[in-house]
């Protein structure tokens, strides 16, 4: 039996000028209907270089790549794979 490994994801996203309610119509979406094997485990709007963070697990970066591609009308994103580190 293989086991699938999930790998983290945390997605710093800016919103596009003047889209606004358009991201947040897109986030909304995206969070209440992720793609299949994704898992948003943590989302937060921040002040500063960026609008929001999102933290999910996923099994395949190529789902991640899609949506993040979707995301480009209303949004730029950053995105970082992290390893959790033993103590």
């Amino acid at each position: 039996m293989e086991v699938i490994k999930k790998m983290l994801f945390i997605t710093c996203v800016r919103v596009n000028p003047g889209m606004v309610e358009e991201a947040g119509k897109f986030g909304d979406g995206i969070l209440k209907a992720p793609p299949k094997g994704v898992k948003f485990l943590q989302v937060y709007h921040t002040l500063g270089r960026y609008d929001a963070i999102w933290i999910y697990e996923a099994e395949d970066p190529n789902v991640i790549e899609d949506f993040l591609h979707e995301s480009r009308a209303v949004s730029t994103t950053e995105t970082w794979v992290a390893f959790k580190r033993e103590m």
